[in-house]
């Protein structure tokens, strides 16, 4: 049985983040996958695709490694587009196959519980692959935050954000947010803390410093949001590579006693590049669980988090390798008992996937959902359903990632949609 591949194509559009898909073809048949964003995966398109025609689909692991030994000068990016056809592969076979790719994987979990990124009092803005905001005839409707940038030439996250605070980020709206996000079904809300308080000087933020004025102010955020949701939702923060080592241990400190399930990314440790010894020495002083991996690539780097104290893995598989290497991943953090709740904050497409690796992660807590304000998310796919309802996505029977693009919907809002 051979399932040759006859076409490849890659397709970008601007929604709440970029999102990149693929399309592999063979025959009547294709998988479509999503890559993660970075800057130029479009152009990236005929240069894999003459690598992949001819390939049989089955052939799973010697696609991987050509599509490695292909890219091995030229970084991390193309992570992004091998994890996008790996999920695409999947994708394809399970349609050959007639069967979900939780299946093929031999995942027992029909249920993947969600936890929903809620940002602050609104949602979060759009913003492109070079994370500077964009915006969107949606986005003018949406419940979204306008009012929280100062210039739009400086990326949304990091030191660099030139912010300013409003009643979007005091204590009384992330807690009304939170309690609608509990109301909606969630047992699991993540906040940023990243974000402007009434005192922020930007000298400090340069430094990735905090005044115990602003370290005050995000404990009496998470103090309003435990209050509002009790005690059987669990609450996380991010943080977004911000903060110096000094700094992320005074917040560690201030937070404790709220029993976070974790603070994601206090400092610049895991970005592009890693410093694992930063690691140690931040999870040596806090006692609340460090999470951190959506910036990592392949089980190798998951592999020297071992030694870092680091409790939690957020890999992202539309970037760090597809659902093969989601699924060794999963199974690493198994071995160890360390959480598995990958980071996600793709289309409904990358969003499948994550479900479907984490229907075999034996030490699985949630899969991330960052789409909540955006007012298409679910329209853009068929068959037509709600994929989370009450916190939770169901896996289907339906054969390979369980749903469609749909290409009406997708070219009324990218006319020039064309995969």
């Amino acid at each position: 049985m051979e399932l040759r591949i006859t076409d490849f194509r890659v397709y970008s559009v601007q929604a709440n983040f970029e999102w990149t898909f693929v399309r592999v073809y063979s025959g009547e048949y294709y998988g479509t996958g999503e890559a993660g964003p970075a800057p130029g995966l479009r152009g990236m398109g005929d240069s894999f695709k003459r690598l992949l025609l001819g390939e049989d689909a089955f052939k799973m692991n010697r696609i991987e490694q050509k599509l490695r030994y292909a890219t091995l000068y030229s970084g991390t990016t193309t992570y992004h587009i091998i994890s996008a056809i790996n999920i695409a592969l999947y994708d394809l076979l399970g349609k050959y196959l007639n069967l979900p790719i939780y299946k093929l994987l031999g995942g027992d979990r029909q249920e993947i519980p969600v936890y929903v990124d809620a940002h602050g009092g609104k949602g979060l803005e759009a913003m492109n692959a070079l994370h500077l905001p964009v915006n969107l005839p949606w986005t003018e409707k949406a419940e979204v935050e306008k009012d929280r940038l100062v210039t739009t030439n400086n990326p949304i996250h990091g030191r660099l954000s030139m912010e300013k605070w409003n009643e979007d980020y005091s204590p009384e709206s992330y807690a009304k947010r939170a309690l609608r996000m509990k109301s909606e079904g969630y047992k699991a809300i993540k906040f940023d803390l990243d974000v402007p308080t009434p005192y922020i000087d930007l000298r400090r933020v340069r430094s990735g410093d905090l005044s115990l004025k602003d370290v005050n102010y995000m404990a009496e955020i998470v103090r309003s949001v435990r209050e509002a949701v009790g005690d059987d939702v669990d609450i996380m923060v991010d943080l977004h590579w911000r903060y110096n080592l000094n700094t992320a241990i005074r917040i560690c400190k201030a937070l404790e006693q709220y029993r976070l399930r974790w603070i994601e990314d206090p400092t610049p440790a895991v970005m592009s590049v890693t410093n694992y010894d930063e690691l140690r020495i931040l999870t040596s002083q806090c006692s609340t669980p460090i999470e951190t991996g959506e910036n990592l690539y392949t089980v190798y780097q998951f592999k020297d988090l071992l030694d870092t104290g680091i409790r939690v893995w957020a890999p992202d598989i539309v970037k760090a390798g597809g659902i093969s290497e989601g699924r060794r991943i999963a199974e690493l953090a198994s071995i160890y008992d360390i959480e598995y709740s990958p980071h996600n904050i793709a289309s409904p497409i990358g969003t499948l996937a994550h479900a479907h690796v984490a229907s075999i992660a034996n030490t699985l807590g949630f899969v991330e959902f960052h789409g909540h304000d955006l007012p298409f998310w679910n329209e853009i796919i068929k068959p037509k359903r709600k994929i989370i309802e009450d916190g939770v996505i169901k896996l289907t029977e339906d054969p390979g990632l369980g749903v469609e693009l749909d290409e009406e919907v997708m070219r009324k809002y990218w006319p020039d949609y064309d995969l």
